[in-house]
């Protein structure tokens, strides 16, 4: 065994309430748990603990962990507003406007600022009604750039229930909302009005009125945009001013963690306190108590300073543990010190299990404890410079053998060089983490702060030059991995029997890792294998746009409206999704799919499979003339390029109708209810959302 459980009974005890909370999301119509079951349990556990017999020492262990599952469970179960009876979701009544208060900081996007509103009441006609439950709202960029946490606002309109993705693989942003407790988004522009500040949370206000002062020495002493977004990101959490390419190009580098305010500028931190501690000479049991303070105190006043975001509590919580584990010369035991912290995080918000970063974080402090003092003693160099470099690079590898097959499913993507990245990212991490601690310190000093800025530009510009470098490397990154969810876990069973093969040398581990690669690739194989022989046309379901992909194997070609099919942010969210699903392509640049193509006067023609498809996106096509009706397969119309089917009937003979999303929905309606008296097949994608059509069959 790797571990001896009975030693940390937080990982029995956190596992236990982790089982509970994701039985209830994902089984909380087949599992009948509730506070009466809770208490019996309690009482059973109670009755054979009273009795104190050996016999019941098995079953009380069982108990225990029942109990903690039923928490888990009954926890969730609190936590989720859609379980309150006044909650939005359950309004019958129209509502005119609402009421509420801005619950997080508003986060800045291209061309609007997004809030997250809390609801504490609507109004319907001169009715208030008191109703709960956060709303995503989406307000105009210039009327709520003055906004921050705490405001009041008085909304027009009614709030929608969100939706699911519109096409397959998409970013599921519904569930991203629901771990967050919001259920409802409207977009509202300037339809609001601010009626003053109450804010939930005195504590977090001051926070971010800090951080926000903290933002604004920055902006005054750093001058350069692109050095003064990365010191934002890295000391204060602050990503507004980072840019779409360097964020890639950090991405690319696997160097993207630097830029989050969490476990690793914390860690930093906690070590510089330690260092002090040490040079100082403090020691003995008051000497480690004092440090447990200090570093505690020093923690969160830095989480204060960032805002208070849930990725810097979550380190600082961590820390916290770590901290006091070492003043009770518990240090040793540091998987039940995260098993702990994690206790109390998931307890706060369960939901935090959800979250990517509360997943990889814990995975990549897990991964750094145990496999990194492993590969550390593998090699001994005298060179302290040597040292520091296999150091870093034991660092490294066991975070990234923690995290890699996770990040791949949820990114995915694989930084080739992170182990270039990280020999100059963590160092200059640290120094940039330093100095822009020193420049909020003293940057009010005369000459000092104008140093230390001029100090930071130099650091960031080298760093950020190398991280292009890095970018810039042939393969740098290896993207569009499709992993599904199992797959993921066979990869993390080989690597649980190597790790067992390399610390207990039986070679049945081998077989083990080997029995789980074989696994996982045949159901890579059959994945594939399922799209080899497919022909289909997929047309895909994107606002006020004309767009399809045609797939004959492991080829493509993307057709439609240019100004979306050459828009590399809107592929990417939209077409790129469906692709990795498919074992596909995702760079259209090497699209090989031969489509035969032919130019008409508001249309375009192809011919694909045998199968003749005819687009029409212009009503230019109507002055179409030929001796022949023109006979296709399958009739396309967007962009209201039809009006009527009667318009056709000299030019076109077609047997399949498709209305794409580019269409006015009154026009869709009166298209499909014309062709169906026709006789005709009508295919629309405001009706079935995407759209998968095979042919040959």
């Amino acid at each position: 065994m790797l571990f001896n459980f009975k030693a940390y009974p937080f990982i029995r005890i956190t596992a236990a309430f982790i089982l509970g909370i994701v039985s209830f999301h994902y089984l909380s119509d087949y599992i009948p748990i509730n506070w009466v079951t809770l208490t019996l349990s309690s009482l059973l556990f109670a009755i054979l603990g009273l009795l104190g017999s050996l016999r019941f020492r098995s079953i009380i262990g069982v108990m225990g962990l029942i109990i903690l599952f039923q928490f888990g469970y009954l926890r969730l179960e609190h936590f989720r507003d859609d379980f309150k009876s006044d909650n939005l979701l359950y309004l019958q009544e129209q509502l005119h406007s609402y009421q509420g208060i801005i619950f997080e900081e508003p986060q800045a996007k291209k061309k609007t600022n997004r809030v997250v509103l809390q609801v504490h009441q609507g109004y319907v006609n001169d009715s208030i009604v008191p109703i709960s439950g956060k709303v995503n709202l989406y307000l105009d960029k210039e009327k709520s750039k003055a906004l921050h946490y705490g405001d009041v606002l008085l909304v027009k309109g009614q709030p929608n229930r969100m939706e699911g993705p519109a096409n397959p693989g998409e970013f599921d942003y519904r569930n991203y909302l629901v771990y967050n407790n919001i259920y409802h988004q409207q977009f509202v522009g300037t339809e609001f009005e601010v009626l003053g500040n109450s804010p939930p949370s005195n504590v977090k206000s001051l926070s971010l009125k800090l951080r926000r002062q903290c933002r604004r020495v920055v902006t005054n002493l750093v001058e350069n945009p692109e050095v003064r977004g990365i010191v934002l990101a890295l000391v204060l959490g602050v990503k507004d001013e980072l840019g779409p390419d360097l964020q890639m190009a950090y991405s690319a580098a696997g160097a993207m963690h630097v830029l989050a305010v969490s476990g690793l500028h914390v860690g930093i931190i906690y070590m510089l306190i330690l260092s002090l501690f040490r040079k100082v000479g403090i020691t003995g049991k008051r000497g480690r108590w004092v440090l447990a303070l200090v570093s505690i105190v020093v923690l969160w006043s830095y989480a204060f300073v960032t805002g208070m975001s849930p990725s810097v509590l979550r380190a600082v919580t961590m820390f916290s543990f770590v901290a006091i584990a070492k003043a009770t010369r518990r240090n040793t035991n540091i998987y039940n010190t995260l098993a702990a912290s994690a206790f109390v995080l998931l307890w706060f918000n369960p939901y935090l299990i959800m979250s990517v970063g509360f997943q990889l974080s814990f995975l990549a402090v897990f991964g750094i404890v145990f496999l990194q003092p492993k590969f550390y003693g593998l090699l001994k160099f005298e060179n302290w410079l040597l040292d520091k470099v296999w150091t870093i690079t034991c660092v490294s590898v066991a975070a990234q053998i923690a995290t890699g097959p996770l990040s791949v499913l949820y990114f995915h993507q694989f930084p080739s060089y992170f182990l270039i990245s990280n020999l100059f990212i963590i160092p200059a991490a640290f120094i940039i983490l330093l100095l822009g601690l020193g420049l909020l310190s003293f940057g009010w000093v005369p000459y000092l702060g104008i140093v230390l800025a001029w100090c930071l530009d130099q650091v960031v510009t080298i760093t950020n030059s190398l991280v292009l470098w890095v970018e810039g490397l042939p393969g740098s990154v290896l993207d569009g991995i499709y992993f599904k969810t199992y797959e993921t876990w066979l990869i993390y069973a080989v690597i649980l029997f190597l790790v067992m093969l390399f610390i207990r040398k039986r070679f049945r581990y081998f077989t083990w890792a080997l029995a789980m690669s074989l696994c996982f690739c045949l159901s890579q194989l059959v994945g594939r294998s399922k799209h080899l022989d497919s022909t289909k046309i997929d047309f895909f379901d994107v606002s006020n746009a004309s767009v399809m992909d045609f797939v004959h194997g492991a080829h493509a070609r993307l057709e439609g409206d240019s100004a979306f099919v050459e828009d590399v942010d809107k592929t990417r969210f939209s077409i790129e999704p469906k692709r990795m699903t498919s074992y596909l392509n995702i760079d259209r640049v090497d699209d090989k799919l031969e489509l035969q193509r032919t130019g008409l006067d508001g249309a375009q023609l192809y011919v694909f499979n045998q199968s003749s498809i005819l687009r029409i996106f212009d009503t230019n096509f109507l002055s179409y003339h030929s001796s022949d009706p023109l006979k296709v397969d399958f009739l396309i119309i967007s962009h209201n390029s039809i009006r009527d089917l009667n318009q056709l009937k000299d030019v076109l003979v077609f047997k399949n109708l498709v209305l794409d999303n580019s269409n006015r929905k009154n026009l869709v309606d009166r298209l499909t209810s014309q062709a169906e008296t026709l006789n005709l097949k009508v295919f629309s994608t405001q009706e079935s959302g995407f759209l998968e059509l095979k042919l040959g069959q």
